[in-house]
């Protein structure tokens, strides 16, 4: 970002930002949304399938239900989790060119072609899980494991944008949202990050950054879709 200051008219000035971890904000397809959101649906709203296919003992999540996803139509896991798999991969590709994809470059070799050109195959989804949120329930401060990792929303409750809106009149809106922290709060700088949930949309990071997500006071299912991955030199 270039910007001109002051009486200074001929001088230029650069805002360098090297230090903040990159978060990838992208919006998921109707298909991947109905996809998931029939397979939750058939397990969540079943007791035996939720028991049979629970994951909350994995996870830190204070919440109703935390389950993985049973996809057996071949066609569609394959569709699901080639978009997760890109958006990692999408990730990659954007700290190699900024030049911040220290450890993928300690693997490949720097400068190789697999270390400048990843593809999809060296995207390993390691864990991927429905949370089933309700009021008062949350999570707290917590990193994942692996390389990235994300959560994507595929159910908000009716009535929860105008809350959300009365709680951005407040000096500090929290509730029902997912915030990020990084690094210790100094001088000319924040150390956190709110992030507003909305249906269809997904933020990827690295596993490392830690987060929590704030409870909501209204009616209704707060549905997301975690999951995380890493990178590997070699497929099998």
């Amino acid at each position: 970002m270039k910007v001109k200051m002051g009486l200074r008219m001929n001088d230029e000035v650069n805002f360098i930002e090297p230090f903040s971890p990159t978060i990838l904000e992208r919006q998921v397809p109707d298909r991947f949304m109905e996809i998931v959101n029939r397979v939750g649906d058939e397990v969540l709203s079943d007791d035996e399938k939720a028991a049979e296919w629970d994951f909350s003992e994995n996870l830190v999540g204070k919440v109703s239900k935390e389950v993985q996803i049973p996809l057996t139509n071949k066609e569609e896991r394959k569709y699901t989790l080639g978009f997760m798999k890109e958006s990692c991969l999408m990730y990659l590709e954007r700290m190699i060119k900024k030049n911040r994809s220290y450890e993928w470059n300690k693997m490949t070799g720097p400068g190789t072609p697999l270390n400048l050109h990843p593809s999809i195959e060296n995207i390993h989804l390691a864990q991927c899980c429905l949370v089933s949120q309700y009021k008062g329930e949350y999570n707290p401060w917590h990193k994942h494991s692996g390389n990235f990792s994300a959560v994507l929303y595929l159910k908000i409750p009716e009535g929860m944008n105008d809350f959300m809106d009365r709680e951005y009149n407040d000096h500090y809106p929290a509730s029902g949202l997912i915030q990020f922290m990084y690094g210790e709060a100094q001088d000319f700088r924040s150390d956190t990050l709110m992030c507003k949930p909305e249906v269809g949309k997904m933020f990827l990071f690295p596993s490392w950054l830690r987060h929590s997500v704030y409870p909501f006071y209204c009616e209704g299912e707060r549905r997301s879709l975690s999951f995380n991955a890493y990178y590997k030199k070699n497929t099998l």
